[in-house]
């Protein structure tokens, strides 16, 4: 999920006018090459920003586009690359949500932490993140209250260039920043995860729905895991998530996600809605040759 500071002088240009543009005006007002801006454009209408209309190009209708506008309308005089250029949407996108620290954020995202650095100095500068102190820890997370634009318009791109992947008779249960997550009652040509691989780890279960995630690639045991868990919507599915981690704990003793919080306490007696109890995994237990 990356803009390039093109795109985004692109984007602006676009979004500030009253009336659809000509590549011809966009070029002389970006002194941008014809052949350079055609391919700009065309990689913002591939990202659902932008659309074609003959000779003329406007703003897409989709909501990753409208999220866009919302942003550049109420921060219309901020400098925008600094904010979304290269892989500052990406740092933006994992800041949703809880504090994070530098490290957790060079994990998720990838970035490296000197580049993280840089983009949070440009962020907390522009008022779009702050910062606290716990502890020794700094930690970080979106201004929500001077930029609550942000977060829409990171959560509606990523999720339009999900759906591009998904197939049209599936059903998109997540997107991530390097893929889909999805389901569909038919084959598909992609790889099988989530419950639907469970058989392969001692967890064979049947099944309407088959689970799939794109693009195709070898999954880690955590990755499996990962798409269960984002997966368990219903209290029978949460039930398979928790004889998954009883069956391979060894495999999984390092692993994070923020439902193991409440699959422990569950495996400790509490009672928490929305989840199995303690006694329905013990009965569930000797069928899969499980000991707690």
């Amino acid at each position: 999920m990356r803009l390039s500071e093109s795109e985004i002088k692109t984007l602006i240009s676009v979004a500030g006018s009253d009336q659809p543009l000509r590549p011809g005006d966009l070029s002389r007002a970006l002194n941008l090459h014809p052949d350079t801006l055609s391919r700009l454009i065309t990689g913002l209408v591939d990202k659902g920003l932008l659309e074609r209309a003959g000779k003329n190009i406007s703003i897409a209708g989709t909501p990753a586009a409208e999220s866009f506008k919302k942003l550049y309308f109420a921060h219309r005089a901020s400098p925008f690359p600094l904010l979304l250029a290269d892989r500052r949407l990406d740092l933006l996108a994992r800041l949703d949500g809880k504090d994070k620290s530098v490290e957790v954020l060079e994990e998720e995202a990838g970035i490296p932490r000197k580049t993280i650095y840089r983009y949070l100095k440009d962020f907390i500068r522009l008022g779009a993140v702050k910062s606290a102190k716990k502890g020794r820890a700094h930690l970080y997370s979106l201004n929500e209250i001077l930029w609550p634009e942000i977060s829409g318009f990171a959560s509606a791109l990523q999720e339009y260039q999900a759906m591009r992947l998904v197939p049209r008779e599936a059903l998109l249960i997540k997107g991530y920043e390097d893929g889909v997550l999805f389901k569909s009652m038919g084959p598909q040509d992609a790889t099988i995860t989530s419950f639907s691989a469970y058989g392969d780890y001692g967890i064979l279960l049947g099944l309407r729905d088959n689970y799939y995630t794109l693009p195709k690639r070898e999954l880690s045991i955590e990755e499996v895991f990962i798409h269960s868990l984002d997966s368990a919507w219903e209290h029978t599915q949460k039930l398979f998530c928790v004889l998954f981690y009883l069956k391979n704990r060894n495999k999984l003793k390092a692993f994070d996600h923020p439902v193991m919080q409440n699959i422990k306490k569950v495996l400790q007696g509490e009672r928490i809605k929305g989840y199995p109890t303690k006694e329905d995994i013990e009965d569930r237990l000797e069928l899969y040759d499980i000991k707690l």
